[in-house]
Parts: structure tokens; C-alpha cells; sequence
């Protein structure tokens, strides 16, 4: 019997974890302002690859990991705040370019990822156990 339903389930609830976790962290440091000019927190988002086939087994994959952690861009917004207490000499503030709306949909996505996986690897448990109570 072969468990790799829960296996590549269990690779898809990691890759949703980091992916959630990535986006939770953005929207966490989408108000952290540095003196103007300054680089900025830079956006973090998991880059997802397949896990190619064992050879000379099935043909597809076995799951997904994370290849990596892409990062945004650390130019951020500026905006002119001179009562800002770390306003640079100009009275500027940069800020991060988070996209709240887009890191909530990278959250729902990946909570209904995580939770499809789940499923699955339910599922796939359901029906060794009724393998297993074969008489």
C-alpha cells in the first residue's frame, strides 16, 4: 500500500503554512517606516516547485516544497511626515509597498490550500483504515 496521497498532501500543507506564515509577516511590517531614502522592509513571498517523480515510478510529481523565499522590493513608499520623529533632514518617511488586499487574498488562498490538503490527507486515512478492516 502506498502512502503517497499523504505524503504529497503533507508536502502541500507545509508549502501553505510557509505561504500564510510569508503573508501574515508582511502584513505584520507593512507599517514599519524608515528615514526616508533608507531601504525598507521588503516583501516576502515563497516561490513553490514541484517534487519530480521517483524514478522509474509514476509519472507525477510526489508534491510541492518550497523552493525559496522571493523578496520584494526595498524602495517602499515615501511620504513627506516632518513631525515623524525618524523623518530624515527633508521630512521624509518611507514605507513598505505592502499590498494589504493582495496579502489577505494570499491568505484565504492559502488557508483554503492548507485546508484542502487536510482533507485529503483524511480522506486517504479513511481509506487505508478500510483496507485494513478487510476481513
Amino acid at each position: 500500500m502506498s502512502m503517497g496521497a499523504i505524503l504529497a498532501a503533507g508536502s502541500g500543507i507545509n508549502a501553505m503554512s510557509t505561504w500564510l506564515d510569508t503573508a501574515a509577516g508582511n502584513i505584520a511590517n507593512s507599517n514599519d517606516a524608515v528615514p526616508g531614502g533608507q531601504p525598507t522592509y521588503r516583501t516576502q513571498e515563497p516561490v513553490l516547485a514541484t517534487i519530480p517523480a521517483a524514478p522509474g515510478g509514476a509519472t507525477q510529481g510526489r508534491g510541492v516544497a518550497v523552493a525559496g523565499i522571493a523578496l520584494g522590493s526595498s524602495t517602499g513608499i515615501t511620504a513627506y511626515e516632518p513631525g515623524n520623529p525618524i523623518a530624515n533632514t527633508q521630512g521624509m518617511v518611507s514605507y513598505p509597498s505592502v499590498s494589504l488586499g493582495g496579502q489577505m487574498v494570499d491568505m484565504l488562498s492559502s488557508q483554503v490550500g492548507y485546508q484542502a490538503n487536510v482533507n485529503v490527507v483524511k480522506s486517504a486515512y479513511a481509506a487505508y483504515q478500510s483496507l485494513l478492516s478487510i476481513p
